[in-house]
This record gives C-alpha cells, structure tokens and sequence, in this order.
C-alpha cells in the first residue's frame, strides 16, 4: 500500500499539524490557502490511488481461484486507504476553517482601521 504519494501526505501533514498546533505562529490567509491547494493535490493522488486498489480488489473478487487470503489483504488495505482519505479530509477542513478565521480576523483589523 505504500508508495511515494504517502511520503507526500505525510510532510503535508506535518506541515498542516504545525500550522494547526501552533496557533500563536503568525499565518497568513495566503499561507493556509498555499497549503490547502497542496492537500486538494494530494487528495486527487490518493483518491486515483484509492480507486486503483479498488479495482484491484474487484478482480480479485472477480476471480474465483482468488484465494481468501490474497482477497482479505486487498480487502484491508482498501479499507486502510480509505480511512487514511477519509483522515486527510478531515486535516484539510480543519485548515480551511483556521482559514476562514484568519479572513475574518483580517477584515476586523481593516474595518477597525478605517
């Protein structure tokens, strides 16, 4: 299941926990829409990943000389990708609402200036 978009995932995450665990860093609206592009690529790659063990998995039930153990581990490893999707999902929209907060945060500060 591994591969090189995991690796890819995994400093996108890294970077996604330091902007979300560090509250007190300064971050900019452009800063946090930078790396919500960045997840939205990454998810792309995943999903095609995703969807390509998926059909795997569907020829392996396809196939009757399959055997229970081959067809169980591709069974797994799709249920692990997905919840591995599904995780990232939840990181990105949790960047997009520290986002929305760093607009509205910015457009008190001018309202309050002008």
């Amino acid at each position: 299941m591994g591969g090189p978009w995991l690796e890819l995932d995994a400093v996108l995450r890294e970077r996604v926990h330091d902007v979300l665990q560090k509250p007190s860093r300064p971050v900019t609206e452009s800063e946090l829409r930078s790396l919500l592009d960045e997840g939205r690529a990454c998810m792309l790659i995943l999903r095609g990943e995703l969807e390509r063990l998926e059909g795997r998995l569907a020829q392996l039930d396809a196939d009757p000389n399959t055997s229970f153990s081959a067809l169980t581990d591709a069974f797994r490893g799709v249920n692990e990708f997905r919840t591995h999707v599904a995780e990232l999902r939840v990181i990105l929209a949790a960047v997009e609402t520290r986002a929305r907060e760093v607009h509205a945060t910015w457009q008190r500060q001018f309202a309050d200036h002008a």
